[in-house]
């Protein structure tokens, strides 16, 4: 079996999770299309690798996923979101058996028990040890996640208007070691 040095997750990803190779290394699992391989990373590894690449982090991602989305675990993250790609993960993403959905390449959940049967993009389906409605949950969260990010990136926080400032100020230093910034503030009081 090749196992992959490297990859980074696309839109095309429809899940990635843990697996330990033949000699007990914790590799990374991904499923794309019909197709699925083995990358010689875990999968906590693949989302940075991914989100370094393209100039942030693992920890920032999910840092910035808690506070919008006032959760505290298993929260979902933007992993790319130029492209828009979001996963969440089914359990604890420090737990080895943790898979990472793309809730894009989710068609349907289905109760079975107190497990979930999830059928995906490609046609296959997978049996994850989760509630219908933990799984449900996830999906929301994901989409609300990509939603609000979406939303503030167009839009970044309020719309300050100001008044055109008169030409010729010069900003200097006073004595205080500070500059005179506080004569822009003042016109517009």
């Amino acid at each position: 079996m090749i196992i992959q040095k490297y990859y980074f997750i696309e839109k095309k990803m429809i899940l990635m999770m843990g697996e330990y190779d033949r000699y007990g290394k914790q590799c990374a699992r991904v499923m794309v299309g019909g197709l699925s391989f083995l990358v010689d990373r875990t999968p906590l590894q693949l989302l940075d690798d991914t989100l370094t690449y393209i100039g942030y982090d693992l920890r920032g991602a999910m840092a910035s996923a808690k506070l919008i989305l006032g959760e505290r675990a298993r929260c979902p993250i933007i992993v790319n979101p130029y492209l828009g790609i979001c996963l969440f993960p089914n359990k604890s993403p420090f737990n080895a058996d943790c898979i990472w959905f793309n809730p894009e390449h989710i068609v349907r959940t289905k109760a079975m028990g107190n497990k979930t049967e999830i059928e995906l993009s490609n046609g296959h389906s997978i049996i994850v040890d989760s509630k219908l409605t933990s799984i449900n949950n996830r999906i929301h969260k994901a989409n609300q996640l990509m939603q609000t990010s979406r939303k503030r990136g167009n839009h970044p926080g309020p719309t300050a208007f100001y008044l055109e400032p008169q030409k010729g100020h010069q900003l200097t230093k006073e004595n205080t070691g500070k500059y005179n910034f506080s004569n822009l503030e003042d016109g517009h009081k």
